[in-house]
Formats: structure tokens, sequence, C-alpha cells
């Protein structure tokens, strides 16, 4: 049987109230039994005393009568007057037994508080007549020095036990409404628990059902709003997760569509030229033909010699080879190595350099400067680059800046993935592969610096080197 936690909440304090209750009830009844039958009890000892001197007067004044008979003869006028002042039963004894009683039913026979107090000592026992409660009171009676007799107060307690009743009746009656109290209030309280907890149910399960666009408000101002805001941020971070692993797989889609095409491109070139051979009958055909092959297995090598390269950069565990380098130097490099072709194209370059050693992989980083102005050579149809050298914050930021065509705003989001180009007409007249900013982005990565691009009246690429901190 499945019990909410709402239920176990109210059936708690329940089972805590309740023995609370009874036990409560239990010590208050048995005092309040217990102090009036102490308070009655000192009552009658209270009333022997004077109980006592009215008979010892009463017998002083008839001594020159026989102490017997006198005793027998007024002990039940004796008793009768005592039983009117006091309003219950009186009882005389003398050694031979009972002398004298004001009323005469029920029988009461002598008990051990007789025997004690005719010894000369007081006592009383509880005993039940008839279902009703007394308290048989006994009281030696002296007369010069000398216990003569006794006398027996049988005291009802019907309105003490009466009053024992009510006053159960009224807490038992109290400890109901208290015990209903405590339900209601242990299940509006328990609801206000359990509600926030509810919701968390309801939210997690269109989690799994594969909604995480979902947050909680709640505010309990305790543990259970930590829960729904740690419950949120976990849907939040999940559903990013999902969306992330959503773009990589569309990115993995895109990438081995474009791989395939790149492949097939030459592959097709080779076996058609490769079939069209044989066929061929003048010398220069076949020379022709064979020179097709070898650029369609170059342009192969070469696409198959990126991806290696882009696969190796992609793995955690590849190692950059970092060093102290001056990175003027590695720019200086770079532009002596492209100096031919940007003659050719007169392109001219300005530089803004200052002598600055930092934490590279000298190699690595000179491709990708090799990279970005090929890339202007290339497909920027520029007149000039600008290439400035800069310190900000934890950063040394080198621009590299020309003039050309620039890139449409639609394509710079997505000029760093793999096989993408923002001009294939540009791609298919200069050659390459869509690959070089892809490998570019992951060499800074792996140096722990960063490259972007804007493009306004040109394009303006920037590369972030972190620097050591002292």
């Amino acid at each position: 049987m499945k019990i909410g936690i709402k239920n176990k909440i109210v059936i708690m304090n329940v089972a805590v109230l309740l023995p609370v209750l009874l036990i409560v009830c239990f010590i208050t009844i048995g005092n309040l039994y217990k102090n009036i039958l102490n308070n009655s009890i000192t009552m009658l000892k209270q009333e022997s005393y004077n109980s006592q001197l009215n008979i010892i007067t009463y017998l002083d004044n008839e001594k020159n009568t026989g102490l017997p008979v006198l005793l027998k003869n007024m002990t039940p006028f004796i008793a009768k007057n005592f039983s009117d002042h006091y309003k219950f039963r009186i009882q005389l004894y003398n050694k031979d037994g009972l002398i004298g009683d004001s009323d005469k039913y029920p029988t009461i026979l002598e008990n051990k508080d007789v025997v004690h107090a005719l010894s000369g000592t007081k006592s009383y026992i509880i005993k039940k007549i008839e279902d009703k409660q007394y308290i048989l009171f006994s009281s030696p009676l002296y007369f010069e020095e000398e216990t003569i007799g006794c006398f027996r107060y049988i005291y009802p307690l019907d309105k003490e036990i009466g009053l024992v009743k009510n006053t159960s009746i009224t807490m038992m009656l109290l400890g109901i409404l208290a015990l209903f109290l405590s339900i209601l209030l242990s299940n509006a309280f328990s609801r206000k628990i359990v509600s926030p907890i509810l919701s968390l149910k309801e939210a997690s399960q269109k989690v799994a059902d594969g909604d995480f666009t979902n947050n909680i408000e709640i505010d309990t101002t305790d543990e259970i709003t930590d829960l729904a805001d740690s419950f949120n941020l976990m849907s939040t971070n999940i559903n990013n997760y999902i969306l992330k692993l959503k773009d990589e797989k569309a990115n993995q889609k895109r990438f081995l569509d474009n791989v395939t095409h790149e492949l097939k491109t030459p592959i097709t070139s080779i076996i058609g030229y490769a079939d069209l051979l044989p066929r061929v009958k003048t010398e220069e055909d076949k020379i022709q033909c064979c020179d097709y092959i070898q650029k369609g297995g170059q342009r192969l090598l070469c696409l198959v010699e990126e991806l290696l390269n882009l696969s190796k950069l992609n793995k955690e565990n590849f190692q950059m080879d970092l060093e102290q380098t001056n990175l003027k130097v590695v720019i200086e490099e770079s532009l002596l190595i492209l100096k031919p072709r940007l003659e050719k194209y007169n392109i001219s370059i300005k530089t803004l350099l200052f002598e600055h050693f930092i934490c590279i992989d000298k190699q690595r980083t000179e491709q990708v400067f090799l990279n970005i102005l090929d890339n202007s050579i290339k497909y920027s149809d520029c007149t000039s680059i600008v290439i400035e050298m800069f310190l900000m914050a934890e950063s040394l930021i080198v621009s590299i800046t020309d003039n050309g065509v620039g890139i449409p705003k639609e394509h710079l989001k997505k000029v760093f993935e793999p096989f993408y180009t923002a001009n294939k007409t540009l791609q298919n007249q200069h050659g390459g592969m869509g690959l070089g900013l892809a490998i570019c982005k992951e060499i800074m990565k792996k140096q722990q610096g960063d490259i972007s691009i804007s493009s306004y009246n040109g394009t303006k690429v920037e590369l972030y080197f972190k620097l050591l901190q002292n």
C-alpha cells in the first residue's frame, strides 16, 4: 500500500500527539484523584480532633455514670448527632465491637482500620461498597490517657469521583479536539510542504518526456527552494547540452556531406581520366590524361592530409610544441615566404610590430599567419594589408586587415566550419577545400588563444595570444 508524504506527516503527528495526550490525561487524572483523596483525608483528620474533644467533654460531664454503660447507651445518639453535623455516616466501636451507627444500611463490617484505631493509631482504608467508593477513616477515642474505643467516619467519594469523571470527560473532549486540530493543521502544513514537491514531480515527468523548457518557481525559503533552483539549473544545462548535441550532429552531418563531396570530385576525375586513357590515340592526349590524374591525386592527397591535421588538432591528447618565441619574427618570416605572391598581385604590406616573446608553437602559429594571408591574397581582391600588434588586458592581439571585398554578414558565423566557403566561385578558381580557418581556430584554441573575423570595408582578422602571468 502506497502512502503519500502528506499522509505520512499527518500519521506521524497523530502518532506523536496521541501518546502524549494519553500520558498527560493519565497523569493529570491520577494526580487529581490523589490530591482529592489527600484533601479528604486531611479534612477527616482535622474533624477527628473536633470529634475527640466533643466526646471527651461529654464524658467528663457524665463521668459519674459508669463509663461502659454511658458509652453503650449514648453512642447511638452521639453517632447520629455527629452524622447530622458532618452529613456523612458515623460509627463508634469499643473493644467488644460496634456500639453506635448513624445508619444501618449498607452493612459495613469491622476492618483493619478499626483494629488499628482501637490499638491507638489513626488509620483509613478506601473500600468499594455496593458500587460506591468510601473512605473508612477510624480514629482512637481517648479518655483519661486510655483508649476506650474509636469512632469511624464513613466518607462517600461520590462528589470527588464525579469531579474526576467530569474532568476525565472534559480532558477526553479536549484531547479529541486537539487531535482533530492537529490533523487539520498537519494536513494544511503537509500540503504546503508537499505542493512544491508535486510541482517538482510534474516538472521531472516533463523532463523525462523530453521537455526541458519548463522552470519551476518555488519560494519556500528552505531546502526545497534550493532543490528547485538546482532542478531548474539541471534542466537548463540538459537543454543546452541537447541543443549542443543537435548542433554537433548537424555539424557532423554537414562535415560528412562536405567530405563526401570533396572526396568525390577528385576521385571521379581520376576514375574518369583513367577510363579514358586506354582509348586515347595520340601521345599528347595521353600526357594530358595523366596530368589530370596526377592533379586529382595530388588534390586528394592534400585533402586527406588536411583532414588528418584537423582530426589530430581536435583530439584532447594532442600536444603542441610550446616555447618562448618572438611573435614579431614569426610574422616577418611568414611575410617573407609570401613575398613573391604579394608582389605578383601588387599587394602592399604595412606592419606595426614590436618585439615580444610569447609561449606558442612556432611552426603552427606560422601556419595560421600563412593561411590568413593566403586567404586575403586569393579571395579578398585587396590591394593592401595592415598587420599590427597591441597589448590589451591579458592578451597580445595581432590584427590583420585588408581592404578587399569583405565577407557577407550571413557567412561570418560559419567561416570556421570545416569545408565552408563564402565564395564558391573563387574557391573553384583558386583552389582550396575550406579547411584552413577551421585548422587555424583549433591551433589558436590549443594555445589557449582565439581568433575572430569581422568585415567592414574589407576583412579584419584578430588573433588573441594569452600572456604569461608573473
